[in-house]
């Protein structure tokens, strides 16, 4: 293997017409280069997994919401038993809805796939794959194989947003293939998205576990002393429009904290406006941007 790896072809394991499961080369690869002695897929859609498991002839367990494999709820349910080898593949978000769709005849609120919020999804993950971790053998890896996607023009990064635990050992990208979005047309200059993030985490301690937690908020820059003036009069100008008298541009400038070290700040704000190319000054009095 290399970190980055394709498979075209997704070989007899598992159904090809279940939307969005991995090719069982992935997992034939994986086995063969890890060489586990007993594999756990928690949410094993149409069974690719065990498929692949049983060709190689390795002890293997798999679990899904979806009762044809059980009717398992990775938040409440307690996992099966301990394995050295958990390949974790949730869903996208609401990027394919299972239950409902895929599978069931209507919405289950366990499913992942239903979560009300992006943040939601994600908390619920972290929950899981901390769930996941500890059943694992000390020396074990776990698995998870996720993906970005772009809803109303927001890239949503689950390998990004996510808990990392445990010792990260090695990142893969994935090339997809034939997924549903090759077959749209997308106005605009939006990228299409054909990778997909393995990432691998191993178990190094019975007892102590790395954790590496993102943490996101809004950072009001107002707030921060340790900026240019050029930067606290280009997000002004922002602000007004691209375009403001020099007085509109003191109204909003005047509450910004750099303003509370220096009495001198409106000095500072027409001198930024005097020598920098960015900003130039019509006939009319008025600042705008130069382009």
């Amino acid at each position: 293997m290399t970190t980055l790896v394709s498979y075209p072809d997704r070989g007899q394991w598992g159904n090809n017409k279940w939307r969005g499961n991995f090719s069982g080369k992935l997992v034939e690869d994986l086995i063969n280069w890890y060489h586990p002695k007993r594999v756990y897929d928690p949410m094993c859609g149409s069974g690719t997994t065990i498929d692949v498991c049983n060709t190689l002839g390795v002890d293997c367990m798999v679990t899904d919401l979806n009762p044809k494999f059980g009717g398992w709820d990775a938040l409440t349910d307690e996992v099966p038993g301990s394995s050295d080898f958990t390949i974790f593949h949730p869903p996208y978000h609401d990027m394919i809805q299972y239950s409902g769709n895929v599978w069931g005849e209507k919405p289950d609120i366990r499913d992942l796939s239903r979560c009300s919020s992006y943040q939601e999804f994600i908390q619920k993950i972290n929950t899981i794959q901390l769930k996941l971790f500890r059943a694992l053998r000390k020396g074990g890896r776990l698995i998870i194989l996720v993906g970005d996607y772009k809803k109303q023009g927001r890239l949503f990064s689950i390998q990004k947003d996510m808990d990392w635990l445990g010792t990260p050992e090695q990142v893969i990208i994935k090339t997809q293939h034939n997924a549903e979005s090759f077959r749209k047309k997308y106005a605009g200059k939006f990228i299409p998205i054909v990778h997909e993030y393995l990432l691998v985490f191993r178990r190094d301690d019975c007892y102590l576990l790395p954790v590496s937690v993102t943490k996101t908020f809004d950072a009001d820059s107002r707030e921060q002393k340790n900026q240019t003036w050029r930067d606290v009069v280009h997000a002004a100008l922002e602000k007004l429009g691209g375009k403001a008298t020099l007085s509109a541009l003191y109204n909003e400038v005047q509450g910004h904290s750099k303003c509370s070290v220096n009495v001198f700040w409106r000095e500072k704000v027409r001198q930024v406006l005097q020598i920098y190319k960015d900003f130039t000054n019509d006939e009319k009095g008025k600042w705008s941007f130069s382009y």
